[in-house]
């Protein structure tokens, strides 16, 4: 396990912001974390990062119990690092604020500079080596915060809020990188965020923080595929007796079995059953449940797998949709995300 908490409280102003009685944080892993306004996200990402201590209770970490020793939180530190929601950076070039932890670690030059560069590429900032930190738009200073973070090669990332106040170009490229660096690295990443989109398309966990409380569950529409024709243009995937998928040829792994996710907020209600689509694929179920969340409607459904969805709450009403009743449903090529089985959305 990476983390291990029990009994864990935060007292803060007399209140009690965490009271975590027992929960664990798998290695290698993504995980999101949702929860209100004032749920204790930034404090709990604090104390993972060994930023801040708790009032009461036990971490151990990778297994061993996490002491108070100003030695023991410094090693800590050195295997955990946690990109703020505005990030600062330092008063010179990019590189001087990339270079920072390189050189509090004594990194000699040369292996300093190769390993900033390698950072740099990582977050597609390679070309702003020499580039003044303060003149950097809001999703570049990201970017850049999260290459200083990666240089030092971490086990753990953590990132509060890492697409808030970004615009939607930055966003996507900060999704790609951190989804990059699990995948290739196997850097564990748990990262905070009021946006359920973002669970959905990079999370393999979702935990929730409120009331001190922490739960979780595994993320939506993610499941074992297996390839069963390639074509030449669009192929074949099952992922169970009854749902078979056709899917652009080049985005299907090479390997006959592989993981797939779909995003819940692209899946959309076909208008007839039996609609022919021919960028997508088209699947009915029976309605297993329907509720709302934060103004919109989750749908559940049973099409031989199970499948979640997101409706407008204009959409919900225009259809009219019952629990118990058959609907189709389409699944656009681009809702549909696939990697190797030892890439990103494991089951286990």
């Amino acid at each position: 396990m990476l983390y291990e908490m029990t009994g864990l409280e935060k007292i803060l102003g007399g209140r009690k912001i965490l009271d975590i009685s027992r929960f664990t944080i798998r290695s290698g892993r993504i995980y999101s974390l949702t929860g209100p306004n004032g749920a204790g996200k930034t404090t709990l990402l604090k104390i993972l990062a060994f930023l801040d201590r708790p009032s009461a209770g036990e971490i151990r970490f990778c297994g061993n119990p996490v002491l108070q020793g100003k030695s023991d939180m410094l090693n800590l530190r050195r295997q955990v690092v946690m990109v703020d929601q505005s990030p600062l950076l330092f008063t010179g070039t990019v590189t001087d604020n990339v270079e920072f932890g390189l050189k509090m670690r004594k990194i000699p030059a040369a292996e300093r500079r190769k390993m900033t560069i390698d950072a740099l590429e990582q977050v597609g900032m390679e070309h702003f080596v020499r580039a003044e930190a303060h003149r950097l738009s809001g999703g570049e200073t990201k970017r850049v915060a999260l290459a200083r973070a990666l240089a030092i090669r971490p086990k753990v990332l953590l990132c509060d809020e890492p697409t808030a106040n970004v615009d939607s170009e930055n966003q996507k490229i900060i999704l790609d990188i951190l989804a990059d660096i699990n995948r290739q690295e196997k850097t564990s990443i748990i990262f905070s965020t009021h946006y359920q989109s973002l669970e959905q398309q990079l999370a393999h966990f979702c935990l929730h923080l409120e009331h001190g409380h922490i739960s979780e569950h595994q993320a939506a529409n993610v499941y074992h595929a297996e390839l069963i024709e390639r074509g030449h243009h669009r192929s074949s995937c099952r992922l169970s007796e009854e749902v078979t998928l056709t899917l652009p040829t080049r985005v299907v792994p090479a390997e006959p079995l592989f993981n797939l996710r779909i995003d819940q907020e692209k899946i959309r209600l076909a208008d007839i059953i039996g609609e022919r689509e021919t960028e997508g694929s088209l699947i009915e179920g029976r309605v297993a449940r329907i509720r709302e969340e934060n103004g919109r409607i989750e749908v559940k459904l049973d099409a031989g797998i199970i499948l979640d969805l997101m409706l407008s709450r204009r959409m919900y009403e225009d259809r009219s949709i019952r629990v118990g009743e058959v609907v189709a449903v389409v699944i656009p090529d681009d809702a549909v995300h696939c990697v190797p089985n030892n890439g990103d959305f494991r089951l286990d």
